[in-house]
């Protein structure tokens, strides 16, 4: 199982198998039409980079695990790591300054979706702080 200090990794589904399962149909797909049959369908500046989506489904697909923040993944200098670790909690939910907590905060901040898998994650571990 994932595991993160704030949460966020339990909740993420970048690793489960549909997941990995449609990232593989896209570039089926992608393989079966070559772009050259139907790019000019989007003319002007509508279009992206077709080499770098494939170069993204490439990378999810060579990166079926991830390996969370306790598992020696994400951003090395994520200030939610690093207080975790200063004040030896096992995750966010066991220090009294959560509600607070600017660190915390940022992730609602930077992506306030977030708040929604973070609420649902708390509630399922019976700790209702935000």
């Amino acid at each position: 199982m994932k595991q993160s200090y704030c949460g966020l990794c339990e909740t993420c589904l970048i690793d489960q198998p549909d997941f990995l399962m449609a990232i593989a149909k896209v570039k089926e797909y992608l393989d079966q039409f070559p772009i050259t049959w139907w790019a000019h369908c989007f003319p002007g500046d509508e279009g992206f980079s077709f080499p770098e989506l494939r170069k993204g489904l490439d990378w999810f697909l060579s990166h079926p695990e991830c390996p969370n923040c306790k598992g020696g993944g994400g951003l090395r200098d994520c200030p939610i790591l690093r207080c975790a670790k200063t004040r030896e909690v096992a995750h966010c939910r066991e220090c009294p300054d959560l509600e607070t907590c600017e660190h915390y905060n940022i992730i609602i901040q930077e992506s306030p979706g977030n708040i929604v898998y973070l609420h649902r994650y708390l509630l399922k571990n019976k700790f209702d702080n935000l």
